[in-house]
């Protein structure tokens, strides 16, 4: 990476391979340093406008659904799943994907930890990945914020509502226009 382009090798962990390899696929193709292309952006959408909506739930909601999908799961047979989706990728597809639940049903499996403590394991790091999606949307310029879950009916009609203050769903017998 640092022949390619030493200011993005720099800013990319010598550990985080994933992110390495799709530096180096990006160099090759395009012919240009990543930098260089972060640098440049690209053109604006045209005819288009842009909404962004997000979705903030409680935190101790979001780790309840957390917990009970992971339950869910495991009773619609993902333990049997687990090790037939290891021995059916190749390794590097297995390595690339890392699925952060497959290691821990193979450790209860065979025996070296428990199953209560292979679930509890899949749950932490699921609230873990959440919690880092959340950190990196928070991020994002200009995103419209909600707060609960995608499910809850009020939380659509809020959401419909403000489409249509943005203009983009039309009242009765309005014309859209931010389309």
């Amino acid at each position: 990476m640092r022949r390619l382009d030493a200011q993005a090798a720099l800013k990319i962990s010598a550990a985080d391979e994933q992110k390495l390899i799709r530096a180096i696929e990006v160099c090759l193709i395009t012919k240009k340093p990543l930098t260089e292309l972060h640098r440049s952006g690209r053109a604006p959408l045209q005819g288009w406008r842009v909404l962004k909506i997000g979705l903030a739930p409680d935190r101790e909601a979001l780790y309840a659904r957390i917990h009970a999908r992971t339950d869910a799961m495991l009773e619609r047979g993902w333990l049997a799943e687990g090790p037939f989706f290891a021995r059916s990728r190749p390794a590097h597809r297995r390595e690339a994907i890392r699925f952060y639940w497959l290691r821990e049903l193979r450790a209860a499996l065979q025996g070296r930890i428990t199953m209560d403590d292979a679930i509890a394991a899949i749950q932490q790091s699921t609230r873990r990945y959440a919690k880092r999606q959340l950190t990196w949307f928070r991020r994002e310029p200009a995103v419209h914020w909600f707060a609960g879950f995608g499910d809850d009916t009020s939380l659509q009609g809020e959401a419909l509502n403000w489409l249509r203050e943005q203009g983009i769903i039309p009242a009765r017998g309005v014309e859209a226009t931010g389309v």
